[in-house]
């Protein structure tokens, strides 16, 4: 019920600051009964919901994007006219799947045949053997594994595109199609070994300049089991009070993690390293380090 009444009085907020607020639904109706109280405050809650998902798309605020969702909630609306619950069910999952192949466009840059998926479900309907579930989930799974490395193909094609782009305007020297290089101390003694235990300071900056504040000071082992390789290069070609800024990408530098904290495999990563302090583990016995 808070949930409710908070985002009613949120959508309220939002209403008043956007000028003069338009007249209430109720307020033509006299004494509203139960039914049509239930339905505006509904209705109130469902657009503040609408305020609550533009959190993640700013252009949803916009008075061309709210015509565009009214429209399609009229639709909607409008569109649930039978009185027969197989028929509803039928027109929701229509919907859904429209929506589903709507999200795979986007996501695999390419055009899905609506009637297809249609005559698919009608020849399962109308197919008096069942089909075997199990069978059919694995062959749809193998076509998703497939579509994936297709993608992933043109994402690490279009990496490898931007990287030299942004690595060309810095000024930076090519260590590997995932690493480049502006040296700016070149430190003193042995280069870093693998299995070496490394006291460094880093900074991973966006292109746009977004600073992604992860750990400054980290204890890591050259080379420890989920280090990313991109990372062994660095440190390997580093010795103690060397620094030195560097360029790669988010994929190389994080793997599947990278979705997770909010970045495309593909974007550029900035890094300035710093190595204050190396240690060889043998002589310094067995400890427990970061590995990134």
């Amino acid at each position: 019920m808070k949930k409710g009444f908070w985002s009613i009085m949120i959508l309220g907020a939002l209403l008043s600051s956007c000028g003069k607020q338009p007249p209430s639904p109720l307020g033509g109706l006299g004494k509203p009964s139960l039914a049509d109280s239930l339905v505006y405050y509904y209705g109130l809650f469902e657009g503040a919901e609408y305020f609550a998902a533009s959190k993640q798309d700013t252009a949803m605020l916009t008075t061309r994007e709210r015509e565009r969702y009214l429209k399609g909630l009229k639709d909607g609306l409008n569109a649930v006219e039978e009185v027969n619950d197989t028929y509803n069910r039928g027109l929701q999952k229509g919907v859904e799947l429209a929506l589903a192949l709507y999200n795979y466009e986007r996501v695999y840059g390419m055009t899905f045949d609506r009637s297809l998926l249609y005559q698919s479900i009608a020849y399962t309907l109308e197919n008096d053997e069942v089909l075997l579930e199990t069978p059919v989930e694995k062959q749809f799974r193998e076509v998703i594994k497939q579509l994936d490395l297709k993608k992933r193909k043109e994402i690490v094609a279009n990496m490898h595109l931007a990287l030299p782009a942004e690595a060309k305007r810095l000024k930076m020297k090519k260590l590997a199609d995932d690493l480049y290089v502006s040296d700016a101390n070149p430190g003193t003694g042995d280069s870093i070994r693998r299995g070496d235990i490394v006291f460094a300071t880093l900074n991973y900056i966006l292109e746009s300049g977004r600073n992604l504040e992860m750990p400054a000071s980290q204890t890591l082992k050259v080379g420890g089991p989920t280090m990313p390789e991109v990372m062994v290069r660095v440190y390997t070609r580093m010795k103690k009070g060397g620094s030195a800024q560097y360029a790669t990408t988010a994929d190389a530098l994080f793997g599947r993690r990278c979705i997770q904290i909010g970045l495309q495999p593909e974007e550029v990563v900035l890094m300035s390293v710093e190595i204050n302090n190396v240690e060889n583990p043998d002589t310094t016995g067995k400890k427990e380090y970061l590995a990134l």
